[in-house]
């Protein structure tokens, strides 16, 4: 992070905002994620111990694993469709394909006939990812969008990608809601304020028509578009997809929107450009879109007893078994904090979305009916 210089992105987004005006959180958490030349995930490489953040693979070699695991047996309940993709969004450093695809190495008896799907728009990312997985014989491409991957049978996986999808928030005020926007104060700082009044029923869900002054609720338009893709994907082909991330089932009113840096939670204001921003993901949303467009959808159930029903337990086990006292003692806390509900065993859930003539997804139990996802009653 800058030592309190301005960044440039910092710069751009207050000389417009000085020019046009205040602009909606959206348009603020995008740009300072995705901006071209000055976005977040266009620079540098924020995962890991000397990054912003680590994710689930990064912790243990098991999640992937386990994630492995879950593409054998999905594969097998979709009717063992050959040639297979196997896509990810968000890929990360690559851990986890590389986790993944080592253990399907061992699994899958038709191994060299998948093909990988990269979807990052990240060219440091990507560098990453290519050096990671460069040890692998299956084809193996990349993409900027989820609509230019090939149509066919698919697995797709995403860890941690939806919290990066940039979200709208609303503002109650004593008569409507409106727009929670990004402007400036009397400093020339960035501050939150109230925007233009949404129309009646636009939105918001009904149910919180009453919901008193200062009241936020947080949307993700880009649910919309992913959803739509997907359906394609699903259209003439089986297809099952895995979605981790921490989230809620809503509608829920509350701020979601946070930042990190060096692994500590700081002001979404601070160094635009320089710190990670995320919002909590609404799985309930997620699931309507997905039943609107006749898509299945399962869960979503804690991490915690996904990665447990799956065998994460027995396979810790096992590598402890085959371990030093030192290696036990962290193959252990590793586990624990991927499973345990005070770490990241509940606060992360996971979601399968499947086409429509699937049968249900491993550990899955039963789908989500319309009638349970309304996202707007």
């Amino acid at each position: 992070m800058s030592n309190g210089a301005q960044t440039l992105l910092e710069q751009h987004l207050k000389a417009y905002i000085h020019a046009n005006g205040p602009i909606s959180t959206r348009a603020f958490m995008e740009a300072c994620l995705y901006d071209p030349e000055h976005g977040y995930y266009r620079a540098g490489n924020p995962i890991g111990a000397d990054g912003d953040f680590i994710t689930a693979p990064e912790i243990s070699q098991m999640f992937g694993e386990m994630i492995g695991i879950w593409s054998v047996l999905t594969w097998q309940v979709m009717g063992q469709p050959m040639p297979l993709q196997l896509i990810e969004l968000g890929p990360g450093r690559g851990t986890l394909m590389s986790d993944v695809l080592r253990c399907l190495s061992q699994l899958h008896p038709h191994f060299e006939v998948i093909s990988v799907h990269m979807v990052e728009r990240s060219v440091n990312l990507r560098a990453a990812q290519m050096a990671k997985l460069e040890p692998f014989s299956t084809p193996i491409q990349w993409y900027e969008n989820l609509s230019d991957v090939p149509h066919g049978p698919s697995l797709l996986i995403a860890n941690e990608f939806l919290d990066c999808l940039p979200v709208r928030q609303f503002v109650k005020t004593d008569q409507a809601w409106h727009e929670r926007v990004v402007s400036l104060d009397e400093a020339g700082k960035f501050c939150f304020a109230v925007g233009e009044q949404m129309p009646k029923g636009m939105i918001v869900p009904e149910r919180f028509v009453e919901a008193g002054p200062g009241s936020i609720f947080e949307f993700c338009p880009d649910f919309e578009g992913i959803v739509k893709t997907l359906h394609h994907l699903a259209q003439k082909y089986p297809f099952a997809g895995l979605f981790i991330d921490y989230g809620f089932e809503g509608p829920a009113l509350g701020e979601t929107l946070q930042a990190l840096h060096r692994h500590k939670m700081v002001s979404p204001f601070i160094q635009p450009g320089e710190v990670d921003l995320t919002a909590h993901v609404d799985f309930t949303a997620l699931a309507a879109l997905c039943v609107a467009h006749g898509l299945k959808a399962y869960g979503p159930k804690d991490q915690g007893a996904f990665l447990s029903q799956l065998g994460i337990g027995e396979r810790a086990q096992k590598l402890v078994d085959n371990a030093t006292e030192l290696q036990a003692e962290t193959l252990i806390k590793d586990v624990v904090r991927l499973v345990a509900p005070e770490q990241m065993g509940s606060l992360f859930k996971v979601m399968s979305i499947t086409s429509s003539g699937m049968a249900v997804p491993p550990p899955f139990d039963q789908r989500i009916e319309a009638s349970h996802v309304s996202s707007t009653n």
